[in-house]
């Protein structure tokens, strides 16, 4: 059941991903997608520098501690509805951080996401844990976990091929 969005609450538009979440296929995938995008350009120049990684993990806490925040106030009492993906937001930019340490960003780009889809479809072991939960903290938590399994195997898959 969707419930009503109130889009003139901006955090009906964070949590649909800027309203990528209302897309009528895969919104999910749609999201992961243009978060990857997004990470691409705003965030993989900066994140090199060490103080920015800093600040990426800082952006990335706040981002979590949001999207659990803002679940019961834009949901109802679905389990993790599909319109909310402020979730595959924050996954998918963990899913990323290694694509700034090489030197092939764009293929590791596709490698995080193709892994982020993955992970968070299949949803193994920890994952499905928090996917059980109806609540802020595991809609957001199997995400995040997502994101740290794609992170760790393309971050070995980096080190294995260097």
């Amino acid at each position: 059941m969707k419930k009503n969005l109130d889009f003139r609450n901006p955090l009906t538009f964070i949590s649909t991903g800027f309203g990528l979440g209302l897309f009528p296929v895969a919104p999910g995938t749609v999201s992961s997608f243009f978060a990857a995008i997004f990470y691409l350009f705003f965030f993989d120049p900066f994140i090199s520098n060490f103080y920015y990684l800093l600040l990426f993990i800082c952006f990335i806490l706040l981002s979590l501690v949001l999207g659990i925040l803002i679940y019961p106030l834009t949901t109802n009492s679905d389990k993790d509805p599909p319109y909310f993906v402020w979730d595959e937001f924050v996954g998918m930019w963990i899913a990323c951080l290694p694509v700034s340490f090489t030197s092939n960003s764009f293929t590791f780009l596709i490698y995080s996401f193709v892994l982020f889809r993955l992970f968070d479809i299949w949803k193994p072991w920890i994952i499905q844990y928090f996917n059980k939960m109806e609540n802020g903290i595991g809609v957001m938590m199997d995400d995040i976990f997502a994101g740290l399994f794609s992170c760790f195997f393309v971050s070995l898959t980096i080190y294995i091929l260097s």
